[in-house]
């Protein structure tokens, strides 16, 4: 057999057996993650497949802990310290987008070819039990991240309507706008709730389907 066959068979191995081990390993923490204390009542909230604009489909719907976003930090310690002092107690999150993904490996060979020049849309929800009302009230008063770490990157506070309030996320080369994310969030009692509406090129996304998503899931945490 010949060098370059072998080569050529190890690439198609990668190529469709990489998005399936990723399948089965998600699968596998998505479900131990979903069945955690707290995470349930949050998951209903959820939005419906039915609810969502046309064309989107699940990526992912996981529990967030602190220990998850501590251990992504640079400085864990002080980062699971930092949140324990917030109150929090656990998080949902899920996630929606168009296209489909079909795994980090497959969405990069896909992103440079055939999605090159695709319109990408992502809906985002997550969803944070904290302590108390109180908490959960100054976590929804926080500034968003100082090292955005992005220098074409930009964060502004889009006022408040019917409860919600709004930030807008714009991403910019050479002067154009080319992403731009809009994120409603609100305080339900002890839940902070957040809905993110994420679209590249920036218009691919309207701004009233982000903001009707976003009162289905705060009617429903009452």
């Amino acid at each position: 057999m010949s060098t370059g066959l072998i080569v050529g068979i190890i690439i198609i191995l990668l190529v469709v057996g990489v998005p399936i081990l990723q399948a089965l390993i998600r699968g596998a923490q998505r479900r131990r993650s979903l069945a955690a204390e707290g995470v349930p009542a949050l998951r209903d909230a959820g939005l419906r497949p039915e609810e969502l604009p046309s064309g989107l489909s699940r990526q992912t719907a996981e529990a967030v802990t602190s220990e998850d976003i501590a251990l992504a930090d640079d400085n864990p310690e002080a980062t699971i310290t930092q949140l324990d002092d917030a109150g929090r107690i656990i998080g949902y999150r899920e996630s929606f987008r168009e296209p489909r993904s079909w795994g980090e490996f497959m969405d990069w060979v896909l992103a440079q070819s055939i999605f090159r020049n695709r319109q990408h849309r992502r809906v985002e929800v997550e969803l944070t039990r904290y302590d108390s009302s109180e908490h959960a009230n100054e976590a929804l008063q926080a500034d968003p991240p100082s090292d955005l770490g992005d220098a074409g990157v930009s964060v502004e506070d889009a006022g408040e309507r019917g409860g919600l309030m709004a930030r807008e996320w714009i991403r910019t080369e050479h002067g154009d706008t080319v992403q731009r994310m809009l994120e409603l969030r609100w305080a339900s009692g002890d839940v902070l709730g957040v809905v993110r509406g994420d679209s590249e090129p920036s218009g691919a996304l309207d701004d009233e389907e982000v903001r009707r998503l976003a009162g289905l899931v705060k009617a429903r945490l009452g």
